[in-house]
């Protein structure tokens, strides 16, 4: 579809506003003139009311029907917008008809009020009454007989609404619009056709020259307003775009022998880059060669941790043999089986470390409450030399996790271990364990608390403790492993742990492990194995 001329769209739109306007004028001209002339019928029909009642007033007593009709149609044939003349007769008290001009609409009731102001002689001037199809004006006047009120006249008065006189001037604005859109389409297409479309014209033959590559394309300015500026915008493009280019040229053609320039250094930093390549291959295999090295340190490292812990508990147990022997032969008895498991486990330690630096256990179903018991039971003579309290607080009927019995014990024994050198002056170890709902809702979280009243860390030092080789430690009492070891046996038991620590107030280690489902849990066996215990 072709789209309209610039100048038939400026036409078009101009004309909307004009019969717009017009259409508005004529809208609060009609509405002006409608209310004066409404101001004046008013007056007018209060005149003739009150004229027609001293007319009848004169009368006297002979008021024969015939004159009362003749004066009351005189009134009416006056004026066409009066619909009714009604002469009313008051007797006994009472408004009645006396008569009416031909032609006059239904009587309607007189109003109470009109009526007791007519029995006192307060003549009523108007009361406004609407109708559906154009507004009413009711006009009273009390007539006389004797000095005494003796009734009233009515006249009834159509009132013309707005639009009844805006139609009455809608030829002349219909007129008025047919002349108002030629004169300005014609004078529009004048205007656009001597001072927007033979400049624009030019403009974009220039524009098209310059678009196949003519960028010495000029359009000569015949005026000042907007489309002479336009004119002068688009020539001092043209002169800046015909610089670049010629600035563009120039650039290409140093490029051009800088790219040159740039190839051949490239070619010699490929050169330098292969010889750096093949030193860095060495420098990796070397550097591959001292990790091995300092993997092998960190097992034997690892391995001296481990072995050390349930050799100084043996230390402890034998010393305290020593004083059962004579007093107790039973606890020696009992001693002497602890010592025999450690040494069991020494064995299973140096065998693992020789296969393999990772711990691969085998889970199973298991009684953590049974474990911490018997744990805290075993550790009773170290608790005792470092004037620790333990305190227990674990929950009845707790849920079995998978988990390896040996590597539990050894994840505990650190715990413990830390706790016990954070407080050499003696203190508190709280351990307890709870059930937490999981986060489906459906599988329950075993959690473990070890909390002591020791020395407590700062945050820097909690950044570092999951650190292989960090300690606080004095040289000789520490291997910066046992941390480390926690942290490995609870990603094999695929818990959480959590760390709460303040300077000089304690800490708290937090383990979660999910429960095994209620249907595996009888499949546990009543009787485990013995536990193999140890202190670094």
């Amino acid at each position: 579809m072709r789209s309209l001329k610039l100048h038939i769209k400026t036409t078009l739109l101009s004309s909307a506003i004009v019969v717009v306007m017009l259409v508005a004028a004529l809208v609060l001209t009609s509405a002006a003139i409608a209310n004066l002339e409404r101001t004046d019928d008013k007056a007018l029909a209060e005149i003739q009311a009150g004229q027609l009642a001293q007319h009848i007033s004169d009368m006297g007593a002979a008021r024969d029907p015939e004159s009362l009709v003749r004066a009351a149609n005189l009134i009416k044939g006056s004026r066409p917008n009066i619909v009714s003349v009604r002469i009313w007769e008051l007797s006994n008290q009472e408004i009645v008809e006396k008569a009416s001009a031909v032609g006059s609409t239904p009587a309607s009731p007189v109003p109470p009020d009109i009526r007791d102001a007519i029995r006192t002689a307060v003549a009523p001037k108007v009361e406004s009454a609407n109708s559906t199809s154009s507004p009413l004006y009711r006009v009273f006047a009390v007539t006389f007989n004797g000095g005494h009120p003796s009734g009233a006249v009515e006249i009834v008065q159509r009132l013309d609404g707005v639009w009844v006189v805006a139609f009455r001037y809608v030829k002349s604005v219909i007129w008025m619009s047919l002349i108002a859109i030629v004169l300005i389409m014609v004078g529009t297409y004048l205007l656009f056709r001597h001072l927007v479309y033979q400049p624009i014209e030019k403009l974009l033959t220039a524009m098209a020259r310059a678009k196949a590559g003519d960028l010495d394309a000029q359009v000569p300015v015949r005026a000042s307003d907007e489309l002479g500026l336009v004119t002068q915008e688009f020539n001092s493009m043209i002169g800046q775009v015909r610089e670049m280019t010629r600035q563009r040229e120039a650039q290409q053609i140093v490029l051009r022998d800088r790219v040159h320039d740039a190839t051949t250094e490239l070619e010699k930093r490929n050169q330098q880059l292969q010889e750096t390549n093949l030193e860095l291959w060495r420098t990796t295999r070397r550097m591959n060669e001292l990790g091995r090295l300092a993997a092998a340190g960190q097992t034997a490292a690892h391995f001296a941790h481990e072995v050390g812990t349930p050799l100084n508990l043996i230390s402890g147990h034998v010393q305290l043999l020593k004083a059962d022997l004579v007093r107790d032969p039973r606890e020696a008895e009992s001693r002497i089986r602890t010592i025999s498991a450690q040494i069991e486990r020494i064995e299973r330690i140096v065998r693992s470390m020789l296969d393999k630096t990772r711990f691969e256990s085998e889970l199973s179903p298991l009684d953590l409450n049974a474990l911490l018991r018997r744990l805290c039971d075993a550790m009773s003579p170290a608790f005792d030399k470092r004037d620790i309290r333990v305190v227990e607080a674990l929950v009845d009927n707790l849920p079995l996790i998978a988990g390896s019995s040996d590597r539990l014990q050894q994840l505990f024994l650190n715990l413990i271990n830390n706790s016990v050198d954070a407080m050499p002056n003696g203190g508190e170890l709280y351990i307890s364990t709870t059930v937490e709902p999981g986060k489906t809702g459906r599988q329950q979280q075993v959690v473990i608390d070890f909390a002591d009243t020791g020395t407590g860390m700062t945050p820097e030092v909690m950044s570092h403790i999951f650190d292989p080789l960090y300690t606080t430690k004095e040289r000789g009492h520490g291997t910066g492993l046992g941390l480390v070891i926690v942290s490995q046996i609870v990603a094999e038991h695929a818990g959480i742990i959590g760390v709460e620590s303040e300077l000089g107030q304690g800490t708290r280690f937090r383990l979660t492990f999910s429960a095994v489902p209620n249907e595996l849990s009888s499949a546990v066996d009543e009787h485990e194995p013995a536990l193999e215990l140890g202190i670094r």
